[in-house]
């Protein structure tokens, strides 16, 4: 019968697994449906937002135009520099063109010039950022851009251009022909004081320009940057771009496009999304969770009781943070299946359509199952908080919580050892005095440098020789010490040690509790020897006894006058005597090949709470029977350990029937278990009918009973099965005895 319960609970682990299995496919399975019904509501919402991604595209340009604008008014600060350092002051930092003298030579010393050298460098670092900018950015990543500058004091210039677009700044024939290749161009011209004016431009309509004028007309936008609280009384002593043209110009429409930057806003696989399938994909993660949440609660499937309950928490943030990023890709993955194939092209294999249709729609339920499980799992061992707690929770099922347990324990155990250091211990005394000496002398060595070297070597022959005395002393009184137990050895136990043998001294007390020791094994083989012969006598009487009556009852049937009644009422008897010698024979088999280690544990996992209660509504009849009210206090949630379970359902199967027969009729019985974080314990307690006068110790041996009279039907076995099966799955079993009160203790290491 135990077989069939435990094939039945692998059952129903099979048989939640193949649940959440399927729950998983259908959810994947429903997203899929969904392709095609998102895929047509998204392309009629493309077409109605037509009109409003045109403006919005609209307004794209108009924004990029104005950000390019303003990249080109930095520009005109870092060609300036640029044409200033070239052609006038090679190496000169930027702050010596656009701040004043006073600024760039301060005479005084007040206690604002830390706050000036700050706003000079903060001036510099800027002007450095619109350089790297302007050259790595503004003329590498917008197309066919050129620039122009020149400066009218020195007649000095800088370009890029092989166009010669400085004729763009003037209004001859050949000019208006070359403005004509340019869709956009523009013109700055600061004069003396700084002030400038756009006197020419393309690209931009006048209404854009008038408004960007009105924004950035004769602003001095590095004063902008490095304005600051501390820094405003400099700031007005900043100079702009004086007496220069600057001229940039490109050959291409999209000229205020960087690299990267979409053309408009329309997004086939956004539209996608926004159709419906963000939605589907939350509502499927959430119902996923719901029932990871749930399925649980149907106790015979077993979900979550097995590893996929115990993820680690990391690996579970992990894995929703995971799911969650991945939306993307699953968004492209659904989309292109959706619109045409996803794995492969028809063109790049021999398949049919209809085979990569297939093929897509297998690769995209086989993500979405993984993504789900990996969700799944994840809830699944976030539930647990709600079955063993937080504080437990996080002490056992997170890396870190292990990881700080184990330091814990770690450090305990350092500091459990160095308390554990006996100060008052000659040797621990004498060897913290070597080394406080040595520290001392060696700290003075150092102390002197080289001349510390000479000096060491005369320390160290010192020492030398003073350890060879030293182990000299201990090897002749190792001596003493091995002459003593080789005596011992030979059988003599009254051995004396009257020298003193320095730090082998605690081994004196030590050999006299050997001698005592010797002498309690005699006792224990003497006692041993008695057990056999009453085992040969207790297993002779109790095999004899029943074999005796069913050879009387046999030559009985052989008379030919008994009555047929007689008949009936010896074969009964004599099946009652057979099946009493063979539950005999057996237990006593069992008992032996226990002692022996001759039997093979088939270790589980399994649910003592789930165990107890079978075995108890199995022996319900035989203690109402003996009229026997059994109190249950077990735990609501399972306490699994690895156990044999069959095993184990004997040892509650031998203790329980122990209470039906010798508790005190009309009384109450108790069975209680408690968990521990490292330990498990089960306690049977009853009223015994008869005086207990045995000694706890003797009753699991094997042939001893309570009842010493023999006249029951016990085997005598049953303790020491229990006992045998416990022991032999790491247990400890105990009995205790308190007055009339039976207590069967169950100890398991988890």
């Amino acid at each position: 019968m135990l077989d069939t319960k435990l094939k039945s609970n692998n059952q129903n682990k099979v048989a939640g697994f193949l649940v959440s299995a399927f729950v998983l496919i259908m959810v994947a399975v429903l997203v899929i449906l969904s392709y095609q019904p998102v895929l047509k509501y998204s392309e009629q919402l493309s077409d109605k937002l037509k009109s409003q991604r045109e403006a919005q595209v609209e307004g794209q340009k108009n924004f990029y135009k104005e950000d390019f604008l303003r990249l080109l008014e930095r520009g005109n600060y870092v060609l300036s520099w640029d044409l200033f350092v070239d052609k006038t002051e090679p190496g000169q930092e930027p702050s010596k063109l656009f701040l004043n003298e006073e600024l760039n030579n301060p005479q005084d010393e007040d206690a604002w010039y830390q706050d000036k050298e700050s706003f000079i460098n903060g001036v510099n670092e800027v002007l450095y950022r619109w350089h790297n900018d302007f050259y790595s950015g503004t003329i590498m990543y917008y197309p066919a851009f050129e620039y122009y500058i020149t400066d009218h004091n020195s007649g000095n210039y800088l370009t890029n251009s092989y166009n010669s677009i400085e004729r763009l700044a003037t209004n001859t024939t050949d000019a208006m022909e070359l403005k004509t290749k340019y869709p956009f161009y523009i013109v700055f011209q600061y004069a003396i004081d700084g002030s400038v004016q756009i006197v020419d431009y393309a690209g931009y309509s006048k209404e854009q320009m008038d408004t960007l004028q009105i924004n950035n007309q004769n602003k001095g936008i590095i004063k902008e940057e490095v304005n600051d609280t501390y820094w405003y009384q400099y700031c007005n002593q900043l100079t702009k771009p004086s007496n220069v043209t600057i001229i940039y110009a490109s050959q291409s429409e999209d000229f205020y496009k960087m690299n990267g930057i979409p053309n408009n806003f329309t997004n086939p696989v956004w539209d996608f999304s926004e159709a419906g399938f963000e939605y589907i994909a939350a509502l499927a993660a959430i119902l996923i969770a719901v029932l990871a949440l749930l399925l649980p609660f149907i106790k015979p499937l077993g979900i979550g009781t097995g590893p996929a309950g115990r993820v680690p928490l990391e690996l579970s943030l992990a894995g929703v943070a995971m799911v969650m990023s991945y939306y993307e890709n699953l968004l492209t993955t659904a989309w292109e299946t959706a619109t045409g194939f996803f794995v492969t092209e028809p063109s790049q294999t021999i398949l049919s359509e209809t085979a990569l249709h297939l093929l897509d729609y297998i690769a995209n339920l086989l993500l979405l199952v993984l993504l789900g499980t990996i969700l799944y799992v994840s809830v699944l061992s976030f539930r647990r908080i709600f079955v063993i707690g937080l504080r437990r929770y996080l002490r056992e099922q997170t890396l870190t919580g292990r990881v700080i347990g184990w330091m814990i324990r770690l450090i305990k155990k350092f500091f459990l050892n160095f308390s554990n250091i006996d100060l008052t211990d000659r040797s621990n005394k004498l060897i913290i005095k070597l080394l406080a000496v040595n520290f001392v002398i060696l700290a003075l060595f150092c102390s002197i440098w080289v001349l510390g070297i000479a000096v060491l070597i005369p320390y160290t022959l010192v020492l030398f020789i003073l350890m060879r005395k030293y182990v000299e002393d201990i090897k002749l009184k190792y001596s003493i010490l091995l002459g003593a137990a080789s005596k011992m050895a030979e059988g003599n136990l009254e051995v004396i040690i009257d020298e003193d043998i320095g730090v082998f001294e605690p081994l004196k007390e030590e050999f006299g509790k050997v001698q005592h020791g010797f002498k309690k094994a005699v006792e224990e083989e003497m006692k041993s020897q008695r057990m056999k012969t009453d085992l040969i006598t207790n297993v002779s009487h109790d095999l004899k006894t029943p074999l005796t009556a069913i050879i009387t009852y046999v030559d009985l049937l052989k008379d030919e006058n008994i009555t047929p009644e007689e008949r009936t009422s010896y074969i009964n008897t004599l099946d009652m005597k057979s099946q009493r010698l063979k539950h005999l024979i057996e237990d006593l088999f069992e008992v032996s090949k226990a002692s022996s280690n001759n039997i093979t544990l088939n270790l589980l996992e399994v649910d003592l709470v789930d165990l107890i209660k079978q075995v108890l509504l199995e022996a319900d009849d035989k203690l109402n029977q003996a009229e026997i009210e059994l109190r249950m206090q077990l735990p609501e949630e399972k306490i699994v350990l690895n156990l044999d379970s069959e095993k184990t359902y004997r040892i509650f199967d031998n203790l329980i029937m122990n209470i039906a027969k010798y508790a005190m009729p009309h009384s109450r019985a108790y069975i209680t278990l408690e968990s521990a974080p490292n330990k498990v314990t089960v306690t049977l307690k009853n009223v015994s009918a008869m005086e207990l006068r045995f000694n706890p110790t003797e009753i699991t041996e094997r042939f001893v009973r309570g009842d010493q009279a023999r006249n029951t039907e016990g085997s005598g076995l049953g303790l020491a099965i229990v006992k045998s099966f416990v022991e032999l799955q790491g247990g400890r079993f105990e009995i205790l005895v308190d007055g009339d009160l039976f207590k069967a203790v169950i100890t398991w290491k988890r």
